[in-house]
């Protein structure tokens, strides 16, 4: 996505952010985002959040009615998913493999019985035991963020 010019500085310094780590922009100092950033409905759903949004540099945003909170993906969902599974996001296509290779071992093995069951059980499995590691190793504080001010609205 492409910055319109008065957002320039906004989106500069959204490229200097590091991948997946959490930034918190409030509304009393940032009422709207630059029109760069367009609604998507690619993306884990947070508690709480009204929306969610995308932008440049790999940027995705979920709206709260107090807050931003945004972060960097390494890749774009929307320009590029299979890039994005493998980097951002492995666990889900971790589990739907390993749940689909469970489900034809299963029909092979039991000629069909519970071959599906057994699919979306460890696809389930899988993909949960995927967040739970995903989310040790991530810090999942929201930082302030001190996003450069703009001398002109977005």
């Amino acid at each position: 996505m492409e910055c319109s010019e008065p957002c320039r500085e906004f989106c500069r310094w959204i490229e200097t952010l590091p991948h997946h780590r959490k930034y918190v922009l409030r509304k009393e100092e940032y009422p709207a985002l630059p029109n760069c950033f367009k609604e998507t409905l690619l993306g884990e759903a947070v508690p709480g959040s009204v929306r969610q949004l995308r932008g440049p540099a790999g940027s995705h945003v979920h709206e709260f009615p107090d807050r931003w909170v945004l972060h960097r993906d390494i890749a774009d969902a929307e320009a590029d998913p299979l890039g994005h599974l493998l980097s951002d996001a492995p666990e889900y296509l971790v589990s739907a493999i390993a749940g689909l290779a469970t489900a034809l071992l299963a029909k092979q093995k039991r000629d069909g019985r519970n071959a599906l069951l057994a699919g979306w059980s460890m696809t389930a499995f899988l993909l949960l035991l995927g967040k739970m590691g995903k989310t040790i190793g991530e810090d999942d504080s929201e930082k302030e963020a001190q996003a450069p001010r703009l001398k002109s609205g977005f």
